[in-house]
């Protein structure tokens, strides 16, 4: 089964970022006894140093990287691959970072601050069953980089690299698989939206993320301060699907079924196992659902946003984990859903639900 780091029992990506990989715990607690009170300003540190928002359009799609390196692998291989991958690599919505001469602080809004050194300088710590893993955190220039190697599943890295003066941030992750002849290879973007880092961002409600207004005086907008115009209008159509994706889990927790059914088209393509049923179908099946539960609890991270028909409709996917109680039975679960979105002058609507892959 391939895993990222799951033999070796350490975590330092999901401490630091919770968003990039999974790995390296020890290699964390070795960082924090070893590091220095270095706190010599540079331009390159001004330049790494701040806030950064994710440019969901100008970023690699996860699902799509992931269904493609795993499309050659027996099925079952396939499901397991794409589970313990593409679940661990979400992109966090924002981004903190601190430097002080080699001394760097970086946290998300899905993972509180961690503090590194970064020297160069590679150590070797033993995984829980005793094999050794051997990391390395180093700068150049405006690019800090993370490296772990070991067996073939602590092998992978991570940048952060400043990019356009300053203006945005590229990160860069390469995880390997023995299934896979070559790694996989993600790219994510953000807009700088703060000069200085702030710590308050872990987890940041959806209504803050959607905040327009920047952190600090000369910071830049949600779209960058070159994005295109269609860039612009990508960034605020993402924006406008991320808030009715969350008013849609709303309405589902509040068993609100007239609130919930106004994000349906007429007619879904697919619902779950359905082809081409009738909103109405849709909202007899979700009555009768609400109707049925004591309790009914939906938790989603950040989607991934896909536009298609230049910008008419809209393919999200997220992880989401729920919880439904009905008297003393309860069921709880995980899995990767797809909402499919159409964009209507009433706004966004939903023309296909369905899970695409049960993780719990």
């Amino acid at each position: 089964m391939f895993s990222v780091s799951s033999s070796s029992g350490n975590k330092l990506l999901t401490t630091i970022l919770a968003i990039l990989l999974v790995s390296s715990g020890g290699m964390l607690r070795a960082q924090e006894r070893r590091q220095t009170t270095n706190r010599r300003s540079t331009p390159d540190a001004a330049a790494l140093t701040g806030v950064y928002r994710i440019d969901i359009p100008g970023s690699d799609k996860l699902y799509s990287v992931v269904a493609g390196a795993s499309s050659n692998l027996p099925f079952g291989e396939q499901q397991r691959f794409f589970i313990d991958l593409a679940v661990r690599l979400t992109p966090p919505d924002l981004l903190a970072i601190e430097r002080r001469g080699t001394r760097v602080t970086i946290g998300s809004s899905r993972a509180p601050r961690v503090t590194l050194l970064a020297d160069g300088v590679t150590r070797a710590e033993h995984a829980d069953d005793g094999h050794v893993v051997r990391s390395r955190v180093a700068l150049d220039g405006g690019r800090l980089t993370f490296t772990s190697s070991g067996r073939t599943e602590d092998n992978f890295s991570v940048s952060f690299a400043s990019i356009e003066g300053g203006a945005r941030l590229r990160v860069t992750r390469r995880i390997s698989a023995e299934q896979l002849n070559e790694p996989v290879i993600i790219q994510t973007f953000y807009h700088k939206i703060s000069d200085v880092a702030r710590w308050d961002i872990y987890g940041e409600a959806r209504a803050a993320r959607r905040d327009d207004a920047p952190a600090t005086p000369g910071a830049s907008s949600d779209t960058g301060r070159d994005a295109s115009p269609a860039a612009r209008v990508e960034s605020r159509e993402a924006d406008a699907l991320r808030g009715a994706l969350g008013e849609w889990i709303e309405a589902t927790n509040a068993r609100d079924i007239e609130r919930q059914m106004s994000f349906y088209m007429p007619e879904l393509k697919a619902f779950y196992l359905a082809r081409n049923a009738s909103r109405a179908s849709v909202r007899v099946e979700k009555a009768r659902a609400f109707a049925a539960a004591d309790l009914i609890e939906i938790r989603a991270e950040e989607p991934e946003i896909i536009f298609r028909d230049g910008g008419r409709t809209a393919v999200m996917r997220f992880r989401k984990r729920y919880r439904i109680d009905d008297g003393p039975k309860s069921r709880r679960g995980e899995v990767i859903q797809e909402l499919r979105w159409q964009r209507t002058a009433r706004g966004w609507k939903i023309f296909s639900e369905r899970d695409i892959r049960v993780l719990r």
